[in-house]
């Protein structure tokens, strides 16, 4: 697997506030700055929406809680195996000018070590594998506005029949014709704003949330069940080793974001854009 990230410089001079730390890496606000500017090819005292900023530091912790993880294990990429990282690196297309390329050798080490396995990559898995030992078994109704769903809602509350709602008002045509049934995943397996909504009802006792917004609408969602199941055994991931790797280290890692960049969510081991309004918030990257 060869890491797919778009040039990244994370520069950690200048301001010594520190904005995102991973174990022991950190990046301060003009590192931060540095970075968003460096994936959205803005300067580094643009003007750049929340959505935008959260998700380019979340991609950054994800690979530094990794390299942090196994580094707990003693696993560590020797000089041999980063210079592999870098051949690799620059056949995909990377400049080896890029002030970034030290750092994205690193992670791609790490991806490179988790993919040759290795007791240290077993022991870092298995430590912590009961995170994902979960299955989510929801249901959901999918609308176009936000106003639709707050009426679902609503005729929900007054005794209408989810399954029927969902049939005859979800645009997720697979799910509705279910009654909106998602059936059972695991942790992981929705996106962000759907799963973090999900933990977030049942840490609070509920069993309904909604409206939730994503990239396919505004979902009203209906929490069927929480299973445990039976972990993969760490031999049977094959190519999912690195997600799965990437998930857990996520979920295990002690990660600090300042809240001008985005919110950690432990829960779901993701930073997500800071609260507020459905329109786009704006970070300016130079403040």
């Amino acid at each position: 697997m060869v890491l797919l990230v778009l040039a990244m410089a994370a520069s950690a001079c200048g301001s010594s506030v520190v904005a995102v730390r991973v174990g022991d890496s950190a990046l301060d606000r003009d590192g931060v700055a540095t970075l968003v500017a460096e994936v959205t090819g803005r300067s580094s005292d643009a003007t750049i929406d929340a959505t935008t900023t959260a998700a380019v530091v979340d991609r950054f912790v994800q690979y530094e809680s990794l390299v942090d993880l196994l580094a707990s294990y003693d696993v560590v990429a020797t000089p041999e195996e980063r210079s592999t990282a870098r051949d690799r690196l620059l056949a995909a297309g990377m400049d080896p000018g890029d002030l970034s390329l030290p750092r994205l050798i690193g992670w791609q080490a790490a991806l490179d070590l988790v993919e040759a396995g290795g007791p240290g990559v077993r022991a870092a898995y298995e430590a912590h594998v009961g995170l994902l030992s979960y299955e989510l078994c929801t249901s959901h109704i999918l609308v176009t506005q936000e106003d639709d769903a707050h009426a679902v809602i609503h005729l929900l509350a007054t005794g209408g029949d989810f399954a029927a709602l969902a049939v005859s008002v979800s645009q997720d045509p697979g799910s509705g014709q279910a009654g909106g049934s998602l059936g059972c995943v695991p942790l992981g397996a929705f996106v962000p704003t759907f799963e973090r909504a999900v933990l977030g009802a049942l840490a609070g006792g509920l069993s309904l949330v909604g409206p939730v917004p994503s990239q396919f609408g505004f979902h009203v969602i209906r929490i069927d069940e929480v299973r445990t199941v039976d972990p993969v055994p760490f031999e049977a991931l094959g190519p999912r080793a690195s997600a799965a790797l990437l998930q857990v280290a996520g979920l295990s890692r002690e990660v600090q974001v300042d809240a001008r960049y985005g919110i950690w969510d432990r829960a779901v081991g993701r930073v997500a854009p800071p609260p507020g309004p459905l329109a786009p918030a704006l970070v300016r990257l130079g403040s």
